[in-house]
């Protein structure tokens, strides 16, 4: 072994065992990423459809630029009504137990899907959606659209989140 090798393999040792550095993958690449803050994301709807009672949007999630943070592949999703409605709104959320990597050159989205209601007495009301990072962080925006959306007292399905480009293009699926 030459000096200079012998110099650099003392250094990188020695940097390795620096506090904090010590986390750093042998490969070059950064530490294990941090989890998510609403602040590390910008958050989008898009997609939005709608049949003859089915209705479905997307919910996207992107990390700003130079952010890498960690979430779980299910949607921490809750939704509220108007003050004055008692019942439960049903929300069904899809999830693996598995860990995302959220990227600005990668996003994540999940889809939200519910009904309209066939009858009056069937109708909840929907105004608001409630995110929740892992850090405990959240932020709420409307449903769907701004004001309250009805839906039918079945619920809302939200799917896992999954990578891809959005809108059903070059989605990966299991």
């Amino acid at each position: 072994m030459t000096l200079a090798a012998a110099g650099a393999a003392a250094i990188a040792a020695a940097v390795l065992t620096v506090p904090g550095i010590a986390s750093a993958k042998v490969s070059g690449t950064s530490a294990t990423p941090r989890p998510c803050r609403t602040s590390d994301v910008s958050f989008y709807f898009g997609g939005l459809t709608s049949g003859l009672s089915r209705r479905a949007f997307d919910i996207t999630l992107l990390a700003h630029d130079g952010i890498a943070c960690t979430l779980s592949d299910t949607p921490q999703v809750s939704l509220s009504g108007p003050p004055d409605q008692t019942a439960a709104i049903p929300l069904y959320v899809s999830g693996r137990g598995g860990t995302l990597v959220l990227r600005p050159d990668s996003p994540l989205h999940a889809t939200v899907r519910y009904s309209k209601p066939d009858l009056p007495e069937h109708t909840l009301k929907v105004n608001a959606l409630h995110l929740s990072m892992p850090d405990h962080s959240s932020l709420s925006t409307y449903f769907a659209v701004p004001g309250e959306t009805d839906i039918s007292q079945g619920g809302v399905v939200i799917t896992s989140w999954t990578t891809g480009i959005g809108l059903g293009q070059g989605e990966e699926f299991e």
